[in-house]
Order: structure tokens, then sequence, then C-alpha cells
């Protein structure tokens, strides 16, 4: 029974009081139990994960018929799979089966997009819920991302920040929250659009670089 390290999303509230997602560490090991094979959680390595004389001391008396390769776990915290997400167009589509994929619950991220106020990304699924309307929006523009970007920038910017929460790009979310209108940061309608279109647009560059 190998020991390995495994990743899940975890929320982590700053001392303002708001909330970023980040990726904690797991040390986990499959079992057998009636013939199942089954994940057993060992121990929680947290945001910045070590290999510490402790964690091998602990282990050993815990579980010494779980043979842990601490080169292996090492080497796993050192190098953490990437963060996959779907592009923008397919996030737009199925962003609630991508958010619940990545671990994460729908209506707490949605509260986090529309920072407790909005809930663009249910709005754009109601817009988008017909295929008739699909379709009519490609034909219109292209894409899905197009049209909004054209039609409801708001819509577009919830979706590319969405992309940003769930792929960890801690200091572009920070950015874009720092910058983006909001109950604090009064911007008149033509101001807003422009942040929304200049953000959306930077993402997808990034995405193709």
């Amino acid at each position: 029974m190998p020991a390995s390290v495994c990743w899940h999303p975890e929320e982590q509230r700053r001392d303002d009081g708001s909330v970023r997602s980040v990726r904690s560490a797991w040390l986990v090991a499959d079992v057998s139990d009636d013939g199942e094979s089954q994940t057993r959680y060992l121990a929680y390595l947290g945001k910045r994960p070590q290999v510490t004389k402790q964690l091998r001391e602990e282990c050993e008396v815990l579980y010494p018929e779980i043979k842990i390769d601490w080169v292996e776990v090492a080497r796993a915290i050192e190098n953490p799979p990437p963060v996959v997400a779907p592009d923008l167009e397919a996030l737009a589509q199925h962003w609630s089966e991508s958010v619940i994929e990545q671990g994460y619950e729908p209506i707490e991220i949605e509260a986090r997009i529309g920072r407790g106020r909005q809930r663009p990304l249910s709005d754009l699924s109601r817009l988008i819920e017909d295929a008739g309307v699909v379709g009519r929006i490609e034909r219109t523009s292209g894409s899905i991302m197009a049209y909004m970007l054209e039609f409801h920038p708001n819509y577009a910017y919830a979706v590319a920040k969405l992309y940003v929460l769930l792929v960890g790009r801690e200091d572009e979310l920070e950015r874009l929250e720092e910058e983006e209108p909001s109950v604090f940061r009064k911007m008149p309608r033509a101001d807003q659009v422009k942040f929304w279109r200049g953000s959306v647009e930077r993402i997808q560059l990034s995405l193709n670089s």
C-alpha cells in the first residue's frame, strides 16, 4: 500500500475577511476494504507542504503497514500537477460542471465571482440554456464569448475571472478584484465596460501565448 500525494482546493480567509482559493496537499494511500480499493487520507500537508522529521516519525507510528517512499513524496510536493480548466468558450457553457470537478460548490464560487451581490454566471446560463439561442449567438458573433464580450461584457468577464480562479493564478485574481467595479470602487458604466472587455482580452491573450 504505497503512499502518494493528492491536492484539493481550499478556501483561505485573510485578515480583512476576504477569501482566496488555494490548493492544499494531503498524504494518501490506496487501501483495500472488502476487496474494494479506497483512498485513505493519512496526513494533511497544507498549502506549503514539507517532508519533516516529525511527519515521518508520526506516519511510521500511525501507519506501520503502509509503505511510504519519502523521496517520491518530496518530489510530488515539489512538482504539483497543473490545474486544468477548459478554455473560456467551454467554461462559458459548462461552468458549474467545471467548478464541481475542481471540488468547489457552484453557489460559493458564484458569490465570489459576483462579490456577493450579483450572479452573472447564472444569468449567463439562463441566457444560453436554449440550443436555438446558442445557435443564433454563434451565427451572429462566431462564438458565445465573442457575443458576450460585445453585448454582455460583464458575463464574459465573469467567465474569464472564473478561469483565473480555477487555475490558481492568485496574482491575476487579486489584481482583478482590486481594480474591478464594486460597492467601494464606483465607475461610470462606460468605464466598467472598458474594464470588463480589457480584462477578458488580456486573459484570452495569456491563454494563447
